[in-house]
């Protein structure tokens, strides 16, 4: 079971990290995308806010001008007046750049929190997986480790258990040699007993000899 859980656990471990490395590549450049536009339409909306904050009117020299005033084509404002741009829909234009600079600078929140967010989810899911990896790894090499001592335990109790088979077997062959010699004599109950008494005699016998030696005697003493 650990062996299976161990590897993908790692597994998953390396997925996250590759993802996390990727998801964080993907906010920074949209973060930085972001910000070059927010610049940009900032700088925009300032160009035109104090393009559009100059004098409605402005008085144009015509004594540089060639050819009678009342040829000049029209040109939807008055002869000698400064064109000013369209004053009447600035604030439309720059509403829009305010909504464009709102979007610019919500997708530049959005993403941090996003990307800060999914740092912490990160963090602690390789916090807790990390955990509970040590926590299997442990557990698996404290798993082979008795194994190798009841392997061991057991090689040493099988050789124990062959010298005592070897022992007993070779006592049984005594045993089944000796029989024949405890059982059958080939002598009968009156043979025995009367060996048996000459032993005793003989056994006195010496007994006496040894005896009278010590006392100095001789051994037809007996």
């Amino acid at each position: 079971m650990l062996r299976k859980e161990i590897p993908d656990l790692k597994e998953k471990r390396d997925e996250a990290e590759k993802m996390r490395e990727e998801e964080k590549a993907e906010n920074e450049r949209t973060v930085d995308e972001a910000s070059a536009g927010l610049d940009a339409i900032n700088m925009a909306i300032d160009i035109l806010d104090k393009f559009y904050k100059t004098p409605a009117k402005s008085k144009v020299d015509l004594s540089l001008a060639q050819g009678p005033a009342d040829d000049a084509p029209g040109a939807g404002f008055e002869i000698g007046e400064a064109y000013t741009g369209a004053g009447g829909e600035s604030g439309g234009i720059l509403g829009m750049m305010d909504v464009i600079k709102s979007d610019f600078e919500r997708t530049i929140s959005e993403t941090q929190k996003a990307e800060k967010k999914a740092s912490t989810d990160h963090r602690n899911f390789m916090t807790e997986t990390g955990k509970s990896l040590v926590e299997k790894e442990m557990a698996e090499e404290q798993k082979d480790d008795q194994h190798a001592n009841t392997v061991e335990e057991l090689d040493s109790a099988r050789e124990s258990l062959d010298a005592e088979a070897a022992i007993l077997s070779t006592s049984i062959k005594e045993l089944i040699e000796l029989k024949p010699t405890c059982i059958d004599t080939g002598m009968s109950y009156e043979e025995r007993v009367a060996r048996r008494e000459d032993e005793i005699e003989s056994l006195k016998k010496a007994l006496c000899i040894f005896e009278n030696f010590a006392d100095g005697g001789f051994e037809d003493a007996c």
